[in-house]
């Protein structure tokens, strides 16, 4: 059935009916946990929720195949704007890092969604798949993204932000980077400042602080 709407619906329809369907499978998880599994132990918990994902997974595996194969598609890094118009130029993501679907990163009960970064100037990045993590305390953001939105980075405030296995470090912070998800009368433009990670790959995590202003 899933696989049959797939390929009958625009692919707009597919992708924003899984980003709903992703995010109202993630709000479940502590209800279903505590429903079925009050008396087991956290490591059980996580087993069983895993069993639950990779069943949910593999429902939703033609959509999860559909945003995948249209992310690799997506292969202009940068559009040379004529002068004067550069604060116009909108960019597609160059490589985005390789999220196949939730049952790969359960553990921090991480999702992706589509959305477009613009930064203070007016450059827009259109991201197919920004990372939202509800156990973040705060949201970051990459260097490499950095670069492609042109913003500037302010090295004398490094805010401490603990990466998983410390591999990566916080270079400073960015202002008044705005998020906007939905389209037209639907859409939500969240503008707030970002710690700065020290990593090349463009990329973007919202954490819970960013979800709560979304409602």
């Amino acid at each position: 059935m899933v696989d049959s709407f797939t390929r009958t619906q625009p692919k707009e329809v597919s992708i924003n009916g899984y980003n709903m369907i992703n995010a109202e499978f993630i709000a479940l998880k502590d209800p279903v946990l505590n429903h079925f599994t009050s008396n087991f132990s956290d490591k059980e918990r996580e087993k069983f929720w895993h069993e639950i994902t990779m069943v949910f997974s593999h429902i939703l595996q033609p959509i999860s195949d559909l945003i995948r194969i249209a992310s690799q598609q997506t292969n202009i890094l940068l559009q040379i704007a004529p002068e004067g118009s550069q604060s116009e130029t909108e960019i597609s993501w160059p490589n985005p890092i390789e999220i196949n679907f939730i049952c790969k990163i359960i553990p921090n009960d991480v999702a992706t969604i589509c959305c477009k970064i613009s930064s203070p100037l007016g450059k827009i990045v259109q991201v197919p798949s920004a990372m939202i993590d509800r156990g973040a305390n705060c949201s970051v953001i990459s260097k490499g993204l950095i670069k492609l939105l042109g913003a500037e980075v302010d090295k004398n405030k490094k805010p401490s932000v603990k990466w998983r296995n410390n591999s990566l470090k916080s270079s400073g912070i960015t202002y008044k980077i705005s998020v906007i998800v939905g389209q037209g009368e639907n859409s939500c433009t969240i503008s707030e400042d970002f710690p700065v990670m020290d990593d090349n790959k463009p990329w973007i995590l919202l954490g819970t602080p960013w979800l709560d202003r979304a409602g």
